[in-house]
């Protein structure tokens, strides 16, 4: 593989969907937060795309009350 395809790989939407889903997915993870059915997705209208999916009541909270916390803390500085 050349430098000219290796640079159309780092900018291929569908390889960049799955990079941004697997960083979510970790975070998450830190979290103890998991997301089964979160995924890389083909682009819409070549834009990467990550799909969400559906969780239990008990991950949605547990992701709520994470959000809500990073909320608390970025207006207290």
């Amino acid at each position: 593989m050349n430098a000219t395809e290796a640079a159309k790989l780092d900018q291929d939407p569908y390889r960049l969907a799955i990079v941004a889903a697997e960083r979510l997915r970790a975070a998450l993870a830190l979290h103890g937060i998991m997301v089964p059915s979160l995924r890389g997705s083909y682009p819409v209208r070549e834009t990467p795309f990550v799909e969400l999916g559906g969780c239990s009541a008990d991950v949605a909270e547990a992701l709520a009350g994470l959000l809500e916390k990073a909320g608390t803390c970025a207006e207290a500085e």
